[in-house]
């Protein structure tokens, strides 16, 4: 606090009083007495010959003045043999270490607000007027706050044992992101706190001791990572102080349930079969397109095909649901990401053998955009980002190197020109690159030419394919989202909050339209072209250019 008040004064106040009074309740009253007298004369400006000399003075005589009150009150043997008079002695042959660290652990919960109110009121002699002005708050904040800092030590005291199960046993948490979640995503990977904070406040909004005693840390450990989830729009501050999951947190049980129903529903009503015939019976229609790639077998343009056909049902069915249920939840404009998290409580158990009811492929996509000289702004995509194509997790911060670093800003031109001019000369650095290309089989030594093995497409017959994709595909999306919107609510929002309901229709269900996942579970061996070496192919990847 300062310069006299410091962590480990409190520490031995306390530990004079609880030596000496049976009563811990009695004891820890004593000690808050003992320092509030101790700031009021700080605060008074009282001058010290020896600050410690006359605080211990007046600590024995607050404890006298304790036992002076007490009838029929038999002293502690301590006190009878006159250690009372004598200055405490070193803590470490006073208490044990452990209840040492369980004292620092309840002491340091008194929230910042009340801190700096104390500060700034007893030490710095403020006037409320002031620390009103000075903190951008109501007088009345600032006379409630301080009333309120007593009575909030007395609580951090009282709770020093209530330590919340996340403090033995994490939750186990996960998430999926949509969109641009990089500054969001790294936070929340970087730290094992941010997960165990969102679940905390994933019903009621909490404030930094509340989620400290769930955790059974310090607040002073959580104040500033909670500020940092806050300005990445994680947590929300419905009140001063309060802080909100910003997204829709399941049980993992229910979110795993509403995955199999959906995925049920699917094969069950033969989309799958059905989909896939329709991208068979508009082969000509594609591959008359003009694009590089129009030539290659059409099971291998399917990893493609499968992946526009979930993005356009999903799409299809977005239009849909809304009219269906008008504008009453209106897209939220002011976050330019989405993320679905799913949770197991230390003190449930999670069967997962629904995983293995599951009718699905594991399946992620990334986009990435590069600035060329030539071509200007073009687009690499990677539609099977995960196993069984190269996945490799490094380090924590670097975890899936794949296929999304075969290409770049640096190499990309050179696999546009070669489409173009499979012939053309290479310079010394453009023959480094195309030599990597070859061992990733994203070029092809064929005669006496550069094969390109991945479709290339510009914007205009990109958005042809999708247009063609959008009319065959109308019915099936429509009939699908039917048959599973009702379902899935019903599985799903009893964990939705109501200031949420946007979030779950506009994202939340909308993952759930998109059946992706089971359509390539459905045509993975019959209709997918697999590679030989999936360490060495381009299935799966293009570039729009």
């Amino acid at each position: 606090m300062n310069d006299f008040i410091t962590n480990e004064l409190i520490e031995a106040t306390y530990l004079f009083c609880v030596k000496r009074i049976s009563d811990t309740e009695a004891a820890k009253d004593l000690a808050q007495d003992i320092l509030y007298e101790a700031l009021r004369a700080i605060a008074s400006k009282k001058e010290f010959i020896s600050f410690h000399s006359w605080y211990w003075r007046m600590a024995r005589n607050k404890y006298a003045d304790y036992i002076s009150h007490k009838q029929n009150h038999t002293l502690p043997i301590e006190t009878a043999g006159g250690m009372a008079a004598e200055l405490p002695q070193p803590i470490e042959s006073i208490i044990a270490s452990e209840d040492i660290s369980t004292l620092n652990y309840s002491l340091s919960r008194l929230a910042a607000i009340y801190r700096e109110i104390i500060v700034r009121f007893y030490l710095k002699e403020q006037s409320v007027n002031q620390i009103a002005n000075d903190l951008c708050i109501p007088v009345g904040t600032v006379k409630r706050r301080l009333f309120d800092a007593k009575k909030s030590l007395k609580e951090r005291f009282d709770n020093m044992n209530n330590i919340g199960k996340t403090a033995y046993a994490p939750v186990d948490v996960s998430w999926f992101w949509g969109y641009s979640a990089q500054k969001a995503s790294l936070l929340m990977e970087g730290s094992k706190i941010c997960p165990q904070v969102m679940v905390i406040c994933r019903n009621e909004a909490k404030n930094v001791n509340e989620i400290a005693d769930e955790m059974g840390v310090a607040p002073v450990y959580l104040e500033e990572i909670i500020e940092k989830m806050e300005k990445e729009q994680l947590l929300i501050s419905p009140a001063k102080g309060k802080y909100l999951a910003n997204c829709c947190i399941f049980p993992r049980e229910k979110y795993m349930q509403a995955e199999l129903f959906a995925c049920d529903i699917f094969h069950d009503n033969h989309f799958g079969e059905r989909i896939t015939h329709k991208l068979l019976g508009i082969k000509d229609m594609i591959t008359s397109l003009d694009f590089y790639g129009n030539h290659f077998d059409y099971s291998y343009l399917m990893w493609l095909l499968y992946v526009q056909a979930g993005y356009i049902i999903c799409d299809i069915g977005e239009k849909y649901y809304e009219s269906k249920n008008g504008s009453k939840y209106p897209k939220e404009a002011d976050r330019n990401y989405n993320v679905t998290m799913h949770y197991v409580l230390p003190d449930e158990i999670f069967n997962d053998s629904i995983y293995g009811k599951l009718r699905d492929k594991s399946w992620s996509c990334l986009e990435q955009s590069f600035i060329t000289a030539d071509y200007g702004k073009v687009l690499f995509r990677n539609d099977y980002e995960i196993d069984p194509f190269p996945c490799e997790q490094v380090d924590d911060n670097n975890w899936r190197l794949g296929r999304d670093t075969w290409v770049d800003g640096n190499n990309i031109s050179l696999l546009i020109s070669l489409s173009e001019n499979p012939k053309r000369k290479l310079s010394v650095h453009e023959e480094a690159m195309a030599a990597e290309f070859l061992k990733k089989g994203l070029l092809k030594k064929e005669d006496n030419r550069l094969s390109v093995q991945l479709p290339i497409f510009n914007q205009e017959t990109h958005q042809k394919i999708q247009d063609i994709l959008r009319e065959e595909l109308k019915e099936i999306a429509e009939e699908y989202i039917e048959l599973i919107s009702e379902g899935i609510k019903e599985i799903l929002l009893p964990y939705v909050r109501k200031d949420l309901m946007s979030c779950f229709v506009n994202w939340d269900m909308l993952c759930f339209f998109e059946p992706k996942r089971a359509l390539f579970y459905y045509g993975w061996n019959d209709f997918l072209a697999q590679p030989e070496d999936y360490s060495k192919s381009a299935a799966g990847l293009y570039i729009i250019k």
